[in-house]
């Protein structure tokens, strides 16, 4: 789970969807609230998620 006390323009929730963490944003700005949501849905039309690392290999 991220909190995001200040979301802003929303990055860290779009981040935390991309690495499939739930997310809690909170803000009070009507114009940041307006460009926060019109970027998660941008990133939520898309499929691009982070794939999982492949586990380390042996070191030398």
């Amino acid at each position: 789970m991220v909190l995001d006390p200040f979301i802003g323009s929303g990055i860290v929730a779009v981040v935390a969807e991309a690495h499939r963490r739930d997310w809690v944003g909170i803000e009070l700005n009507p114009e940041y609230i307006e460009l926060a949501d019109t970027r998660i849905a941008d990133r939520r039309q898309r499929s691009d998620r982070v794939e999982e690392p492949p586990p380390p290999g042996p070191t030398a």
